[in-house]
């Protein structure tokens, strides 16, 4: 029998060519852009089980600023719903959030007890006199289970400034829907624990951020850390920073410095356990907004997060103590907001576990090289690095003394070529990478999982700016992200899932004292894999000055 994905590529090939490589025909004179088609989201929704469910309102059409323009936030208790007690084959956020006049990106969360199970960006509106744009997106919820068993206080929103020209005001209504469980729909194994610690702050300044963890089981098996990393200023599109040296040959453009490459190097109780790293998001302001009306940069609601196995330290947690969480950026030449949270599996035949750390070879920095030659017009900017990291350790359970070897691989490539005085810059990134984890006792493998990604990203962007009411900026991007997931023996290995989804956008937005002369985009984008039960799904979307062209999807939504 054909595997999904082999059923999905042969899909592929036989219908979507056509839809990807129709393109539009580029305009004959310049245009302004009307009224946008509302946001469209084309990877998988988050599928629903057809068994009794309950939702709990936490806003219902809540502005982001007061009647004062000052911002403000939802919040209040959260408590499982008594007619939906659990145990649950599922939880599910749903957003929904509405905007008119003109707006910058801004950013949003949710918090629940001391957790961001929430953290994303919104949608820019399309400016003064046109009408309000609506988008959704949804989370799964499921794996903070732990988290909402009992009451907790939460608080959330989007964090949204004001002024006579920035008026737009961003209308949340957020629930969350608890399935119940049954026999075709049995609870998920989650954490048995989920530690938040809310989100921090790293700047040059202040390059590491600490976080107290505090009151942790005693009885972990298995132990995750999840991360969200958002860039802000100079690190906002980190990918585009060149050497100093090359910022310094250009001043009047501007540009960022510090190079490329980022990483957030964390430590447990100061020994080194691994680097994180970001998928390079886009907010729908960036390089140029047109890019992003109506599809938004992959995962600009909700950000992408990275989940690290930190197994190899959960006989040091377990200890009753306190323990520090450290994310140290080597580099940073804006600032980093880290969104970190433990996901702790637990022995439920055993009160206490133990265990030891026997192996920690994470490098300090990687193996990196940036070389910086003379083209025609200006530079070219090469940054390579790798990684290569490997943890290991053990912990005495109630199944026997459990090893666990988390092996963590980092490949990066960016060719940045700088001219037009700085004004013009050609990125071509390659990031991929992959973890791999095995789990045995008494010699045999117990578990083995891997997770493999790859973000290749491609931007183009010419800047003629006097300020932010005169100017012309034009740009495209090329952005994709592939992600696999497989489980095996530790030497062969099986698909779980896999996806692949693919955005190609170009815009220009032309601006005279605060008028649009000109402001255009026209893009394409594509999701092929499966949804979250491992279905096949495919998705295609193309738009053209603001407007839907074409929306496929196999099968029919």
């Amino acid at each position: 029998m054909r595997n999904r994905l082999v059923l999905i590529g042969a899909i592929l090939s036989s219908l979507v060519l056509t839809w990807v490589f129709a393109g539009a025909v580029a305009s004959a004179s310049p245009v302004v852009e009307g009224d946008t088609d509302n946001p469209v989201a084309i990877a998988p929704g988050v599928t629903r089980p057809d068994t009794p469910h309950c939702s709990v309102t936490l806003a219902d059409g809540f502005r982001s600023n007061a009647a004062d323009g000052s911002p403000q936030y939802y919040e209040g208790t959260l408590a499982p719903p008594k007619a939906c007690p659990g145990p649950w084959a599922k939880v599910v956020m749903d957003q929904t959030v509405t905007v008119s006049g003109r707006q910058y990106d801004r950013i949003g969360d949710l918090r629940i007890g001391g957790t961001e199970v929430w953290w994303g960006t919104t949608q820019e509106p399309s400016g003064e006199g046109r009408r309000a744009i609506t988008y959704h997106f949804d989370k799964d919820l499921t794996p903070y289970s732990a988290l909402l068993r009992t009451p907790q206080p939460f608080h959330g929103g989007v964090e949204n400034y004001t002024s006579p020209i920035y008026t737009g005001v961003y209308a949340q209504t957020v629930t969350l829907t608890y399935y119940q469980a049954d026999r075709t729909h049995p609870a998920p194994e989650t954490p048995g624990h989920v530690a938040g610690f809310g989100h921090a702050d790293a700047t040059p300044a202040a390059p590491t951020v600490h976080f107290t963890a505090r009151d942790l089981p005693r009885n972990i098996t298995r132990a995750y850390l999840e991360v969200t990393l958002e860039g802000h200023g100079c690190d906002e599109q980190w990918f585009d920073d060149v050497p100093d040296e090359v910022a310094a040959k250009y001043p009047a453009a501007g540009l960022c410095g510090k190079g490329p490459y980022r990483e957030a190097n964390f430590a447990i109780d100061g020994t080194a356990a691994g680097s994180a790293f970001t998928f390079p998001h886009i907010y729908s302001g960036g390089i140029v907004p047109q890019l992003w009306r109506p599809i938004v940069a992959i995962d600009t609601f909700s950000l992408h997060a990275e989940t690290y196995d930190v197994t190899p330290f959960a006989g040091r947690l377990v200890d009753g103590g306190t323990h520090d969480l450290s994310f140290s950026f080597p580099d940073i030449g804006g600032e980093f907001t880290v969104v970190p949270t433990l996901l702790l599996y637990t022995d439920k035949n055993a009160a206490r576990t133990s265990g030891a750390l026997t192996r920690h070879d994470v490098a300090a920095a990687p193996a990196r090289q940036t070389t910086v030659k003379d083209i025609a017009g200006g530079v070219n900017v090469m940054v390579t690095a790798k990684r290569d990291d490997v943890t290991a350790g053990y912990v005495d359970t109630s199944a026997g003394r459990v090893y666990t070897r988390v092996e963590r691989t980092r490949d990066y490539r960016n060719s940045d070529d700088v001219t037009g005085g700085g004004f013009t810059q050609h990125v071509v990134q390659a990031d991929s990478g992959q973890q791999t984890s095995v789990s045995t006792v008494d010699g045999h493998v117990r578990s083995a999982a891997r997770h493999t990604w790859s973000y290749p990203l491609t931007t183009d962007a010419t800047a003629n700016v006097t300020d932010d009411q005169n100017l012309r900026i034009s740009g495209s991007v090329e952005m994709t992200q592939v992600l696999g997931d497989f489980t095996g023996d530790g030497r062969n290995w099986r698909p779980v899932r896999a996806s692949r989804e693919w955005l190609a956008s170009s815009g220009v937005l032309a601006r005279t004292n605060g008028v649009n002369t000109e402001a255009d985009g026209r893009s394409k984008t594509l999701f092929t894999g499966s949804d979250d039960l491992g279905r096949p799904y495919l998705h295609y979307v193309a738009t053209e000055h603001g407007l839907i062209t074409e929306n496929r999807e196999l099968p029919p939504h």
